[in-house]
Order: C-alpha cells, then structure tokens, then sequence
C-alpha cells in the first residue's frame, strides 16, 4: 500500500484541525500526520504522495530565519541540499482569512508551490475558486488554486465538505 505523508505548520489551530480532519477521511490509506517540527526534509522521502499544509498567518515573515518557523527551516533545507523531488506528487492545503485580508488571500499556497516545484514535484489537488470573496491572491491560476483554500475564520461550515471533495480529488491523482 502506497504510503501518505500529511505534514502541516503552524500547530494547535485550525491547520492542524484540518490537517487531521484530510488525515481522517483517508482512514483507509497509510497516513502518518506530523508537524513540520517533528520531521527533516530527509523523511519526506519515505512517502509516495505528500500533503502540506499552512495558514497565510505570517507567511510574509518566511524570509524570517528564525528556528520557530518551520516552513521557513524546511524551505531553506530543500534549497540547501538541492532536494530532487523527481516529480513525487504532492497536494497542498492551506487557510487564509478573505475578510481581514482580502489582497493576500492564501498565498502561501504559491511560496509553497513555487518551491516544490523547483525541485521538481508535481502538484496535483487544485481546488476551484467558487465561494469565496477577496481582491487578490497570488495562490489563484486561472479559475482555480494551487490546492484546497479554506478560510476557517468566516466559512467554519465549509471544513467537512471541502475537505471530503478535495480528499475524493487526492485519491483519484495520487492512485
């Protein structure tokens, strides 16, 4: 059985409900869920398909070298060893608020993208922009984003739903 890593930043809030929340709906696969913290950039190579999540909170401060950021940490770690993801398919997720910050609605989505990317992942899992309401965000191609967009803050209803979609989403392209 191909074997699923979920791995998610920051802790203890609505990314790690929802990393929990996909982690369920794939109760059928091999899943371990970690928290950035807990891993190395080494690990994510046992896994077949990857799933990473993050919230747009203080994604503007990832330039930040600091040891409390994770992403930051792990980002840098990909760059520095010139990690070869040699096209592993990999889904992200993540939150934004498009009320409080409606002209960067989840753009940390892109960062993260932009950097698997470079190192030559292939991302699957795009989610469509239908029911959302914001100015701007760098994570949108076309009519659709970089991976599954949930703003927890205004939308709370929308955590099971959107969730169940994406998961039935994953299984058809990680399979």
């Amino acid at each position: 059985m191909k074997k699923i890593g979920i791995f998610y930043w920051p802790l203890k809030g609505n990314v790690e409900k929802v990393a929990r929340a996909i982690a369920e709906k794939l109760d059928s696969y091999n899943v371990d869920i970690k928290s950035l913290g807990d891993i190395s950039y080494k690990e994510l190579f046992d896994y077949d398909f990857l799933i990473f999540g993050n919230s747009t909170v203080g994604a503007s401060h990832w330039e930040d070298a600091t040891k409390d950021n994770k992403w930051y940490v792990m980002l840098h770690e990909l760059e520095k060893n010139h990690a070869d993801f040699n096209w592993k398919k990999i889904a992200i997720f993540g939150l934004g608020d498009q009320v409080n910050y409606p002209n960067n609605f989840a753009d940390s989505l892109e960062v993260i993208h932009s950097h698997f990317v470079k190192h030559k992942a292939k991302i699957v899992g795009n989610w469509p922009n239908i029911g959302y309401e914001f100015k701007e965000s760098k994570s949108l191609v076309g009519n659709n984003f970089l991976g599954l967009v949930l703003d927890l803050d205004n939308q709370p209803e929308t955590l099971e739903d959107y969730t169940s979609r994406w998961v039935e989403i994953l299984k058809k392209e990680f399979i």
